[in-house]
């Protein structure tokens, strides 16, 4: 039998596959058919984490054989329709109907609750995509608001995923960062402390040039930061679309002269659960995007001359 933590983890990222069928199925109808190819590989990986589990030889099986072969798992005929189901999409170019991609979604849901508690002793809702993360600090942040959010906690959930985030892409910046303190995501030198305020100007005189010449820095300074958040969110990959509901559900969060991070609240947020819930799993999907591609910053420069540069 498998160690249980390695169980645990695999069926973490079996849930991340459903998920992704799931979320699939809602979308327009087109997408909405390739929901079935997701939803099925998901149950493909938990047969294969199964029959590894129990010691049971599967690398001839067909999908249905699982069935032969494990007699505790149930929705068979279900799951026989599904796969034919996916056979249609991939191998002969169908497209299922509305009313099938419902039927897999139901079925998929139906699948997961009914056999992960039965084979496994573990609730399936109750699996946490978050040991998924590599990064302690966001994966810390993220364990913090998801246990606020079920403790209906709304506001403290909501600080705590867009830290998440922010740690998220500092670290993953930073890591990527050169001997020369240089940054592949590097867009432009920070502006936050280069307002009309910080600056100086315009702010207690009546010269109309003046005031002006404030508002002009001001705007040029919003724009600048605008444009330098958006092209590095970009580049990591992540879909800036949903980058955007989450940026305008969260806090802004800063980072003070003594290195403190502080979350301020601008204008009035509809926070609900459902809305806190996707934040969450919008950080999580973030950090596992990341993670898809990643690489040593140390084994594409020299160590050596990392080492000087620090001792000088």
């Amino acid at each position: 039998m498998l160690n249980n933590d390695i169980i645990i983890k695999r069926l973490a990222l079996i849930k991340y596959l459903y998920n992704l069928g799931i979320e699939q199925s809602k979308q327009s109808e087109t997408i909405a058919s390739l929901s079935i190819l997701s939803m099925h590989d998901s149950i493909e990986m938990y047969l294969k984490l199964l029959a590894e589990h129990l010691n049971i030889k599967s690398e001839k099986f067909s999908f249905i054989d699982y069935w032969v072969n494990i007699p505790t798992l149930t929705l068979k005929e279900s799951m026989r329709n599904l796969n034919a189901r996916r056979v249609n999409i991939k191998h002969k170019g169908l497209l299922p109907s509305k009313g099938d991609i419902e039927i897999s979604r139901v079925n998929t849901i139906d699948f997961f609750e009914q056999n992960t508690l039965i084979h496994f002793g573990v609730d399936f809702s109750e699996i946490s995509l978050l040991s998924l993360i590599q990064y302690e600090k966001t994966r810390e942040r993220l364990t913090n608001a998801q246990k606020a959010l079920d403790e209906t906690n709304i506001e403290t959930c909501i600080e705590e995923v867009a830290l998440a985030f922010y740690e998220l892409i500092s670290s993953y910046e930073n890591s990527k960062s050169s001997y020369l303190g240089n940054s592949p995501f590097y867009f432009g030198k920070n502006l936050n402390f280069l307002s009309s305020f910080h600056m100086g100007i315009g702010n207690s005189s009546n010269d109309r040039f003046e005031s002006k010449l404030g508002e002009f820095v001001d705007k040029v300074k919003d724009s600048l930061d605008g444009i330098q958040n958006a092209v590095k969110i970009m580049s990591f990959g992540i879909d800036y679309k949903r980058y955007a509901k989450f940026k305008l559900l969260t806090p802004f969060v800063s980072k003070t002269i003594g290195g403190e991070l502080k979350a301020e609240v601008w204008g009035k947020k509809k926070w609900t659960k459902e809305n806190c819930q996707y934040c969450i799993d919008f950080v999580l999907d973030s950090a596992l995007k990341l993670q898809e591609f990643d690489f040593d910053i140390n084994e594409l420069i020299d160590n050596d001359m990392r080492t000087i540069l620090k001792e000088e």
